[in-house]
C-alpha cells in the first residue's frame, strides 16, 4: 500500500510538472534587469518562441519602470532603457515539452509528443521514475513523433523543437 502511494504521490507531481510545461502554458521565470548609465539592455530567452508577458515584480531605480517606454519584449528579447532597474516576472512560450513515458512490466510502450508541427531537435531524460536504467538509444528512443520506451525505463522526457523565434 505505502509503495503504491508513493507511486500515486510521484504521479501527481510528474502531472503537474507537465502541466506547467506543456506547450499551451506559458512559462514564468523571474530576472533582474538594468539599464546601467539610460543604456539599453537586452536580454535574450534561448529556449523561448516568444515572450507574451512582462511585468515589474519590485522596482529598483529611482527612474520608472514603464511598459513600451523604458522595458518591453519583441519575439524571445526582453529589454530595460532609460534608467529601468527592476525585477520582472517573464512569460514565455518554450521550446520544449515535458511528456510523461513508462515501460509497465518490461514492456514496449509509445508515448506522443505535441509537437503542434514543429521540428524536434532533441530528447533527453529530465527525471527518471524508475528503477531501471533509463538511457537513450538503449531504453529509451525518438521514433517520429513518440517518445519509445523499453525494458521497465519509466521517466519524464524533455523534448525540445527548433526554435524559430516569432516576431
Amino acid at each position: 500500500m505505502f509503495a503504491f502511494k508513493v507511486l500515486m504521490c510521484s504521479l501527481l507531481v510528474m502531472a503537474s510538472i507537465f502541466d506547467m510545461a506543456s506547450a499551451s502554458k506559458p512559462v514564468c521565470t523571474d530576472i533582474q534587469l538594468s539599464s546601467r548609465g539610460y543604456r539599453l539592455k537586452t536580454e535574450v530567452f534561448h529556449d523561448a518562441t516568444s515572450v507574451v508577458a512582462m511585468d515589474v515584480l519590485k522596482r529598483k531605480s529611482r527612474s520608472s519602470c514603464t511598459f513600451g517606454s523604458s522595458y518591453g519584449f519583441h519575439g524571445n528579447t526582453v529589454w530595460v532603457n532609460n534608467g529601468c532597474r527592476a525585477d520582472f516576472r517573464v512569460c514565455y512560450k518554450a521550446t520544449w515539452v515535458l511528456v510523461i513515458c513508462s515501460s509497465e512490466h518490461f514492456r514496449p510502450a509509445m508515448c506522443p509528443i505535441p509537437t503542434g508541427g514543429k521540428r524536434i531537435v532533441a530528447l533527453d531524460l529530465y527525471k527518471k521514475i524508475s528503477r531501471s536504467a533509463c538511457r537513450l538509444n538503449q531504453s529509451f528512443y525518438l521514433r517520429g513523433n513518440a517518445v519509445r520506451v523499453v525494458d521497465g525505463c519509466r521517466g519524464l522526457f524533455k523534448v525540445t523543437f527548433e526554435n524559430i523565434p516569432t516576431y
